[in-house]
């Protein structure tokens, strides 16, 4: 049961899988390493299209009720304007850098803010997905087996 629960860390905004991976590792050391990755690599590409709807459908009515949620985005489109040139690539691997608030739910609001269209960057944002949680595996792999040897 724990392993569900881990893995739907993986579409949690901020979280995804640079935080479900390592505890899929930790508390269930069992489950075999390429399921690991491949659940929570395919839940976190699920984010894309729940960010999109979310940017579509929810944050336009939340914007217009409440100003702190308005400012908040405002900031977003000021920041990401600076970035109006951004590559697929370029996108691909802001997403891959295996930090917090690098993931699939910024990454589309990056893209969504700096026009990008969306099957194009929603690649770019998989093959990010997938490169950070390559690094995540290995990192939390080797870090798992580090302590538990230690200890």
């Amino acid at each position: 049961m724990i392993e569900w629960f881990v893995f739907l860390i993986s579409v949690v905004p901020f979280i995804e899988l640079r935080g479900a991976i390592p505890l899929a590792i930790w508390y269930n050391p069992s489950l075999h390493p390429v399921a690991v990755f491949s659940i929570c690599v395919v839940l976190n590409i699920l984010a894309i299209p729940i960010a999109y709807f979310i940017l579509d459908f929810i944050l336009p009515p939340i914007r217009r009720r409440v100003k702190l949620v308005d400012k908040i985005f405002r900031w977003f489109v000021k920041r990401a304007s600076k970035h109006q040139r951004l590559s697929l690539a370029g996108l691909a691997a802001f997403v891959g850098i295996p930090l917090p608030v690098t993931g699939a739910y910024t990454g589309t609001l990056v893209a969504y803010i700096a026009g990008i269209d969306r099957k194009r960057a929603a690649l770019a944002i998989a093959a990010g997905v997938i490169m950070a949680g390559m690094l995540i595996w290995i990192l939390a792999t080797l870090g798992i087996i580090w302590i538990r040897g230690v200890s």
